[in-house]
């Protein structure tokens, strides 16, 4: 019987002893909101040429080995802001058709799309006849761009699409689609490069006809053509 009462005594103790622990209690959380607010327009200014390579880097416009071209200075919302010469240098006149491949490392053509509707636009281009200053020259020449890369440094835009070969007859009026982005594609700033990696650039050629060459310096125009619509 003492066993028993002192076990129960025990148990008397302890449960008296936690009675007396006080119990906290916590408010519910509370909570409120705020606005956080910030607006755009469409850009206009000219937008400044990134160098091709490392698009994050403006183009180092004083590079001997590879000469640049001036930005066109393009303005507004959407804009052409940079086009390449292509140089193909000099050869011996052939009897026969011959293609050469441009010795330009790192042409490229660039697009600014600040419009923020993502309504999509297209480049095309188109070459005129060959001249050597006095007469049409290098009759039935034909430019090719192909391999082309569509890339950016900034935008995290849908890459618009770069069109994989492009011919170009020197005829003046024969269009050629180029790039071309479509709906909530090409925002921000892109570029279609056509890089070198040997040598000689075999991405841009020229196709000269048999009979066609004539002894001095030849020169065409490309007139590459922005387009506020994503064409065809």
């Amino acid at each position: 019987m003492k066993k028993t009462t002192a076990l129960l005594a025990g148990l008397g103790t302890t449960v008296l002893v936690t009675s007396l622990v006080p119990v906290t209690s916590f408010a519910a959380d509370k909570t409120a909101e705020s606005n956080a607010n910030i607006s755009f327009i469409a850009g206009t200014g000219p937008v400044a040429p990134v160098d091709p390579l490392n698009p994050t880097d403006p183009l180092d416009t004083e590079d001997k080995d590879n000469p640049t071209d001036l930005p066109t200075g393009d303005t507004g919302a959407l804009t052409l802001d940079y086009v390449s010469s292509i140089n193909f240098g000099s050869h011996e006149v052939s009897s026969k058709s011959e293609v050469y491949s441009s010795i330009s490392k790192k042409p490229f053509i660039q697009v600014s799309d600040r419009r923020g509707t993502g309504a999509g636009w297209s480049v095309s281009a188109t070459a005129s006849q060959f001249t050597d200053g006095t007469n049409n020259s290098l009759r039935g020449a034909k430019i090719t761009f192909q391999n082309g890369e569509a890339v950016t440094g900034s935008s995290t835009s849908v890459a618009p699409t770069s069109q994989q070969k492009v011919e170009l007859p020197t005829d003046g009026s024969t269009s050629a689609a180029v790039m071309k982005a479509t709906a909530n594609q090409g925002m921000g700033t892109w570029i279609n490069r056509w890089m070198a990696t040997g040598a000689t650039n075999e991405k841009v050629s020229i196709e000269v006809p048999g009979g066609s060459a004539t002894v001095g310096d030849h020169q065409a125009k490309i007139t590459w053509k922005l387009t506020d619509a994503p064409g065809v």
